[in-house]
């Protein structure tokens, strides 16, 4: 099952998924990836850092410099020992329940970044997989990926946080009594 949380660019998306982390943490299920957090200096964004959630580590991995030959999105640079480090968590993922990817984007929609891993890894009906797209390309994703066991979220509905946690549950409980 592919759950996916989508809204806006800086809509809360991260955060929520940081919340339902530690929640299925605490419920005990066995989860892996990484999430994307913002980082800013006043007022304008520096770029982004990758958070580890197995080794709850973070690493500099989006920025608004880089070289020439590093993958690029509109102003913003991949560092390319980060972007093998998220290839890495994937691949690892798949000895969970959960695999967290924070976020699909549209370097991924061209193939490029961490799309090959991912595209494998959602090939597989184990483990679920719980990712943030924007709503700006969640229909491109789709139609990429086209699967029919898919649950998109929206993130600034009220209740999306406890409906995640209860599909997780959910399938989570089925996947272990099939």
């Amino acid at each position: 099952m592919i759950f996916i949380v989508t809204g806006p660019v800086h809509s809360g998306k991260t955060t929520l998924l940081k919340n339902i982390n530690q929640e299925m943490r605490r419920k005990e299920l066995k989860i892996d990836g990484f999430l994307s957090e913002s980082q800013w200096k006043g007022q304008e964004i520096l770029g982004y850092d990758l958070l580890d959630l197995t080794e709850e580590k973070s690493y500099p991995f989006i920025r608004r410099s880089g070289e020439k030959n590093w993958d690029k999105i509109g102003p913003f640079y991949f560092i390319p020992e980060t972007l093998a480090l998220a290839k890495q968590i994937i691949k690892r993922a798949q000895n969970t329940d959960i695999c967290v990817i924070d976020e699909v984007g549209p370097l991924e929609l061209t193939g490029k970044g961490f799309w090959p891993e991912l595209e494998g890894s959602l090939m597989r009906t184990h483990p679920h997989h719980l990712l943030v797209v924007r709503a700006s390309i969640l229909e491109k994703f789709l139609i990429r990926i086209n699967r029919k066991d898919v649950r998109v979220f929206d993130v600034q509905d009220e209740y999306t946080s406890d409906e995640i946690l209860k599909s997780l549950s959910f399938e989570q409980l089925r996947s272990r009594h099939s």
